[in-house]
C-alpha cells in the first residue's frame, strides 16, 4: 500500500516532467505547492519544527551537480547516489537530521541522468558497487517511484557491478515482481531490537515487519544484507539483541545472506549537538560515550569491543562462516575482536 504524504512541493521548472507527473499519478489528491528552489522548503521555521513536520511531505525537484558520488573512504570503484535525499524515517541517531537545509524528503526527477551516469560508471569500471541509502532511504519511495524496477533491467546486462539497496521500509513490492531477480542487486535492512526501535527509530516500520519484508525477497531469489547497526547499549541490552539474532537466523536463509554489518553510535560533533537539542534523553548519546581519537562520540573501546564479541558469538551459533564486518572501525578494534573470535 502506497503511503501518501501530507503535501508535496514541486519545483515549477519539473512540473510537467514526465517523472513528476508519473509520481503524481500515484499519489494524487493531496495538496501541492509550487515553488522555484526545494532549498527554500521550510527556511523560515525554527529547526525543530522543520524537522519535526517537514519530514511527513515529499518534494518533487531537478538535482544540480553530481548524481553519483565516488566515496572517498572506501575502496576506488565504490560509488553512492544522489537520487534522492533525505528522509521520512525519524531515527534519534542519523546524521541526516542536521545533513541537509531541508528536512523534506526530496526526490529528483531527472532518473534518466543518474541511471545514464551509473552505466557509464559499470563501463569504466571492472566492478563497482553501488550504494543506494547513503544520504536516504533507499525503498522508502519505490512504491511510487518504481526505481528498483529500472535498476534491475539495468544490472541484469551488466554482471560485473552490484548495487545494495540500504533501507528500514517494506516497500519491496516492486522487487519481488521483477521475475529472474539478478543476483547483483541486494536489498539490505538495518534490524534493531522492538525495544530500541519504539525508542530512537521514530516512524519506521518494527522489527518483523522488516524482517518479513527481507524473508519475501529472498523467497523472490534476491541476496540480502544484514545491518546491525547502531548497536544500542542499553541497560540489559544483551536480551533483546540476542533474540533479534535468533528470530533472523530462523526466519532467513543464511544462504542468502550476502554480510552481517554490526556498528555501534559514532557521532560527530555537530550530530551529538542535535541530538541534544531535539532528543535530550536519547540513550544514544546517555551513558558512557566519549570522544574518540578520530574526533566521533563513542563507546569505549572496551565496551564496543565486547559488544562485537558478543553478537558474533550469538551470530557464529547459527553459522560458522557467514561474513560479518565492522562498520567504520580501527583496525586495532578489528584486530581485537576479530583476532580471538
Amino acid at each position: 500500500m502506497i503511503q501518501i504524504p501530507d503535501k508535496i512541493y514541486i519545483e515549477e521548472a519539473i512540473q510537467d516532467h514526465p517523472y513528476t507527473k508519473k509520481i503524481l499519478s500515484k499519489i494524487d489528491s493531496i495538496p501541492i505547492t509550487y515553488i522555484d528552489d526545494y532549498k527554500k522548503i521550510g527556511q523560515l521555521k525554527p529547526f525543530d519544527q522543520r524537522a519535526s513536520e517537514d519530514k511527513n511531505s515529499l518534494a518533487l525537484a531537478s538535482k544540480k551537480g553530481e548524481l553519483v558520488k565516488s566515496i572517498g573512504r572506501m575502496d576506488h570503484g565504490q560509488f553512492y547516489l544522489f537520487h534522492e535525499i533525505d528522509c521520512k524515517y525519524d531515527c534519534e541517531y542519523c546524521y541526516l537530521q542536521y545533513y541537509f537545509q531541508t528536512k523534506v524528503p526530496v526526490i529528483f526527477v531527472n532518473r534518466d541522468e543518474v541511471l545514464e551516469n551509473i552505466e557509464k560508471l559499470l563501463n569504466g569500471f571492472d566492478k563497482p558497487y553501488f550504494h543506494v541509502g547513503e544520504v536516504c532511504d533507499a525503498l522508502a519511495f519505490d512504491d511510487i517511484t518504481e526505481f528498483s524496477i529500472d535498476i534491475a533491467r539495468l544490472f541484469k546486462k551488466y554482471p560485473n557491478g552490484t548495487i545494495e539497496f540500504r533501507t528500514k521500509s517494506t516497500s519491496v513490492q516492486n522487487l519481488l515482481s521483477i521475475d529472474d531477480p539478478p543476483d547483483n542487486v541486494i536489498p539490505s535492512w538495518t534490524f534493531s531490537p522492538q525495544n530500541i526501535i519504539d525508542m530512537i527509530e521514530h516512524k519506521t516500520p518494527s522489527f518483523k515487519e522488516r524482517l518479513s519484508a527481507a524473508k519475501r525477497c529472498q523467497e523472490t531469489g534476491y541476496t540480502v544484507g544484514v545491518r546491525l547497526d547502531p548497536i544500542i547499549r542499553v541497560p540489559g541490552w544483551e536480551e533483546p539483541y540476542k533474540e533479534m539474532i535468533n528470530e533472523i537466523f530462523t526466519t532467513l536463509d543464511c544462504r542468502q545472506i550476502d554480510y552481517i554489518s554490526l556498528g555501534t553510535p559514532k557521532h560527530n560533533k555537530v550530530l551529538l549537538e542535535t541530538i541534544k537539542k531535539r532528543f535530550p534523553d536519547s540513550p544514544t548519546i546517555l551513558g558512557e560515550i566519549f570522544p574518540s581519537t578520530d574526533g566521533k562520540y563513542k563507546y569505549l573501546k572496551f565496551h564496543r569491543v565486547h559488544i562485537y564479541k558478543s553478537m558474533i558469538s550469538w551470530i557464529r551459533e547459527f553459522d560458522s562462516d557467514i561474513r560479518v564486518d565492522l562498520s567504520i572501525e580501527s583496525d586495532e578494534v578489528k584486530e581485537l575482536v576479530f583476532g580471538s573470535c
